[in-house]
């Protein structure tokens, strides 16, 4: 009788906080090389699930990147197709008047979708600093305008832009993956009016009718007059990936713009910002 010769790979369970999910760095889904990693809603908490090489090694990944980890459990389990465990794992989103879903997702909702495949760029929708975007964005009127997206990552608020109307998106990242990632989710959508462009902050040109910027407090700080020399006299600029306690830092950086609207969701805000009327 021939035995069969059956194997095992450890499991790794870990908790998060809410949103951090949305950061973690190429380094952790390069320790899993074979697609096992993906991310549960469970019990009220994030769960990054995974299969690395090195279940051991693992947490130390998240801590290097500054995501504070509450829980870790590892179990040992007989060996499977984990890629094809993620596209299981992996829900659709619902974001105000959009859906969020992954290419292999069925069940998507009413309304508008917008596909995004999930990997290494920033943006599926379950960070809150998205989420204060896309809100802010809905109010605003898209229909025809020039948008510019600063450090677009899967490209999800350029697509939403241009399926709000507008006229053309230019997607900037200074990443390549991302930029990648970005074109390919444009085409799993039909979206043809977005241009991307990799390269600094510093270098973009031109002048915008909306510019949206989802970055950090320190990225403001080097680049913040330079956003607003982008900026088309009434144009307004919506902004997230701010921290609460870095809210009154963040719109000192912006003395010649008002803000007009602030939105919140946990410890993070964004704002839509104009020039005041004279």
């Amino acid at each position: 009788m021939k035995s069969q010769d059956t194997r095992y790979r450890q499991r790794i369970e870990i908790s998060v906080e809410k949103g951090a999910e949305e950061l973690l760095p190429e380094e952790v889904y390069g320790a899993c090389p074979s697609g096992g990693l993906w991310i549960e809603e469970k019990g009220g908490q994030t769960v990054i699930r995974a299969y690395p090489e090195d279940a051991s090694a693992f947490p130390d990944l998240l801590k290097r990147a500054g995501i504070a980890i509450k829980e870790i459990r590892i179990e040992q389990e007989r060996d499977r197709d984990y890629a094809e465990l993620t596209k299981r794992y992996f829900q659709p989103i619902r974001i105000e008047d959009i859906t969020v879903a992954a290419p292999w997702n069925r069940r998507r909702g009413k309304g508008k979708t917008i596909i995004i495949e999930p990997g290494m760029a920033f943006g599926t929708g379950r960070h809150e600093s998205t989420r204060i975007m896309i809100r802010l964005m809905k109010d605003t009127d898209m229909r025809g305008k020039d948008v510019l997206d600063l450090g677009c990552g899967s490209a999800i608020l350029s697509l939403y832009a241009s399926l709000r109307g507008a006229k053309k998106v230019t997607a900037v990242d200074n990443d390549e993956d991302a930029i990648d990632s970005a074109k390919k989710n444009a085409s799993l959508n039909n979206i043809t009016n977005i241009r991307f462009t990799c390269t600094g902050l510093e270098n973009i040109k031109g002048s915008y009718d909306i510019i949206l910027a989802n970055l950090d407090i320190r990225t403001f700080a080097n680049h913040a007059q330079h956003i607003v020399r982008l900026l088309k006299r009434d144009a307004p600029l919506i902004i997230s990936g701010i921290l609460g306690k870095e809210a009154r830092q963040a719109l000192s950086l912006f003395p010649s713009l008002t803000p007009l609207r602030t939105e919140r969701k946990n410890s993070w805000r964004g704002f839509v910002l104009k020039r005041a009327q004279n």
